[in-house]
């Protein structure tokens, strides 16, 4: 038996994945993000000066397997060009944003509005996709662009763009995000109650009412705090939602292993804790952001935002149903097993598929660098080809697309070798997966 707490730090610290795929996904989502940016300004869209932030938002997925860039978000900032005026409701936590005698596609009358600005990107994402609705890689892979909002009662709270891979199965790269306003707080500050720190910026998004409770003009107010975090948080953080989506994926919950979805709630986990989150222990913040997603109510939303017809509905509501209850059986386990601070290689073989292997020190009489007692590795069906083969990245192939031929891919930067024993395991594909958010 191995302790629950020390070998969930080792293995969010030490889990590598694919980094020739890595090298692919980076610039292939470059290759998407310049597409999509470029005939936004040749529609002349609101949006066009405003999507610089969108890798950020990029996942790679690839059945079990995701990846993301080391700074991931979820949300979207933009800046307005003018100065508003706020109305806090500490009651709510919720702000009204106003400016006299200012005409803009956010605003309805004087308030700046998330549902005008959500329903114009919905608009200008629709007329972009239909003018590109495929695009080649620089590695000869063609992706089908399709983009989908998720929407309540007919608004959209949240936008997807996926650009899945031709002839594979529920692989490619997808944006997600919520369209957000970005303050800075010296210049717009929060009142004391939000328990901002000193320098900050704060975000203003678009609520979902369920409850029917907010004025069309309220925006909730969120403070990004995991955005002061240093390279080691990101990257122990960065790891655990790798390892997150594996847990979840195995075990069937596709719909809780979204990317979206992971992404939000580790963020609504950072929100609870504040800057307290950063010293949280990686099996805490695991079993948290789970709890986000198998106890509140965002499956519901985006089942409800994905199935229109009655009959699918019920269907996609049960389906959905029993990947709560396997993942709040999850959640037990994983508790559990943090309460005892015990837990077994074949635990983490089976509900990661991942192998754990312990290495145990050399003989003193060999002369080496002490290493730690357990080291992680990963190894993937494509770097054990490239291994055997001795071969590094391979050359582009010549791009198919309708669009002038793409550039040659930039030069794989030379990576030092892998330290870690991470040996990942193949899953069985299924096809009752959810493929969007």
């Amino acid at each position: 038996m191995l302790n629950f707490v020390d070998t969930f730090e080792l293995m969010a610290l030490n889990f590598h994945g694919d980094e020739e795929q890595h090298h692919r996904f980076v610039h292939d989502a470059k290759l998407l993000i310049d597409a999509i940016v470029t005939q936004l300004h040749n529609n002349d869209s609101v949006f066009k000066d405003h999507m610089g932030e969108l890798r950020t938002t990029a996942s790679f997925i690839s059945e079990i397997t995701m990846d993301m860039p080391l700074g991931f978000e979820v949300f979207l900032p933009i800046r307005l060009p003018v100065a508003l005026s706020p109305n806090f409701n500490e009651e709510q936590r919720s702000v009204q944003l106003y400016r006299t005698n200012f005409s803009h596609p956010f605003f309805f009358g004087d308030a700046a509005n998330p549902k005008c600005m959500n329903l114009r990107l919905q608009q200008d994402m629709q007329q972009v996709i239909s003018q590109v609705p495929c695009i080649a890689g620089y590695w000869g892979a063609v992706y089908d662009i399709k983009y989908k909002p998720m929407c309540y009662n007919r608004v959209p709270f949240a936008h997807q763009v996926f650009a899945e891979e031709r002839g594979a199965y529920n692989r490619g790269i997808c944006f997600d995000f919520i369209l957000a306003l970005e303050f800075d707080g010296a210049e717009l500050p929060l009142p004391l109650y939000y328990k901002a720190p000193i320098c900050y910026k704060w975000f203003a998004f678009g609520l979902v009412d369920v409850n029917r409770s907010h004025d069309s003009a309220d925006w909730g107010v969120l403070v990004p705090r995991w955005q002061s975090a240093n390279v080691t948080l990101r990257l122990r953080s960065h790891n655990m939602l790798l390892l997150l989506r594996r847990l979840l994926y195995a075990q069937g919950c596709f719909s809780l292993a979204a990317p979206f979805l992971i992404k939000f709630c580790f963020f609504m986990t950072t929100v609870d804790f504040g800057e307290q989150y950063k010293g949280m222990g990686v099996a805490h913040l695991m079993i948290t952001t789970l709890g986000h997603q198998v106890f509140r109510n965002y499956c519901e939303l985006i089942v409800k935002s994905a199935v229109g017809d009655h009959d699918a509905n019920v269907a996609a509501t049960k389906e959905l149903r029993e990947q709560q209850m396997r993942g709040k059986g999850l959640f037990a386990m994983l508790a559990k097993g943090l309460e005892m601070n015990v837990v077994s290689t074949q635990f983490i073989a089976d509900y990661f598929q991942v192998n754990y292997v312990q290495v145990r020190p050399k003989a003193a009489s060999t002369p080496e660098p002490e290493a730690a007692n357990h080291t992680l590795i990963v190894t993937t069906p494509s770097t054990t080809a490239a291994l055997q083969n001795g071969s590094a990245t391979p050359p582009p192939s010549s791009p198919v697309r309708s669009s002038p031929a793409s550039p040659d891919p930039p030069p794989a930067a030379e990576q030092p070798p892998t330290t870690t024993r991470i040996i990942v395991k193949a899953v069985p594909v299924s096809r009752k997966q959810n493929r969007s958010i």
